[in-house]
């Protein structure tokens, strides 16, 4: 999951820019969410208290205020580290003072007409995602879904139990205010998943963390959003161990 802020003094350019953004996210089903568009750049370093996910900032540069987008963009950068940084501006002679305040930036996008404007945001969305995915690969902290050519991340911890589809050859996701379908088997994602979760029935591997409760008796597992599943037989043993 990626957290998209935007940063823009002019209403209009911030209304618009929100809305490309989330246009692109609708259309590509990026696993991206808005969480926060304003005019006021210490609302942003304010959101980043409480953040829970790697940002994707598109920063103005002129915010005409006591701290302009550069600055603002040095600070989000010593608070994440890892974030992704693109700049809007209306000056293209301002792209190059990006580089003197080092601010590794992901792009920098001239503002133009919402037609010439919408793939550049489109491309950035993309392009942060794929390089998201690239740096949490190697921790297996987040389930990849494919979809073709694109690529959608849920975190472990967002995940509830996976379950297979009515649908031949395809999985069901039940993840925090999202049911996600792909094509897959479980026993082939099963290998890949971590120490959390586990196969307690041939159509269902759930995450033993959340789990709210389990019935022996009747054989159900109810997690904490509500849902149920039932548990086999011969994975009761397996399922009490952990529970332990």
């Amino acid at each position: 999951m990626l957290d998209v802020y935007v940063c823009e003094d002019n209403l209009k350019q911030l209304e618009l820019i929100t809305d490309l953004i989330k246009k692109s996210i609708l259309i590509e089903e990026l696993d991206m969410q808005i969480a926060l568009s304003t005019r006021d750049p210490h609302e942003v370093l304010k959101a980043l208290d409480t953040a829970e996910h790697t940002g994707l900032f598109f920063l103005d540069i002129d915010l005409k205020s006591d701290m302009d987008g550069l600055t603002l963009a040095q600070r989000i950068r010593t608070i994440q580290p890892r974030c992704f940084i693109v700049f809007i501006t209306s000056h293209s002679e301002m792209i190059f003072l990006t580089f003197q305040y080092k601010a590794e930036a992901l792009d920098c996008i001239i503002k133009d007409t919402p037609e010439k404007m919408q793939p550049k945001i489109h491309d950035c969305l993309l392009n942060a995602t794929e390089k998201h995915l690239a740096q949490n690969g190697p921790a297996r902290k987040n389930f990849i879904i494919h979809y073709g050519e694109r690529c959608m991340t849920v975190s472990y911890d967002d995940i509830y139990f996976f379950e297979t589809s009515n649908q031949i050859h395809k999985i069901i996701l039940h993840g925090k205010n999202k049911v996600l379908e792909f094509h897959g088997q479980l026993k082939d994602i099963e290998p890949d998943l971590d120490y959390r979760f586990y196969r307690c029935h041939r159509s269902y591997i759930v995450n033993t963390n959340m789990i709210d409760h389990v019935d022996f008796t009747e054989m159900v597992i109810y997690f904490k959003n509500g849902e149920s599943c039932p548990i086999a037989v011969r994975m009761k043993r397996g399922l009490k161990k952990i529970l332990k």
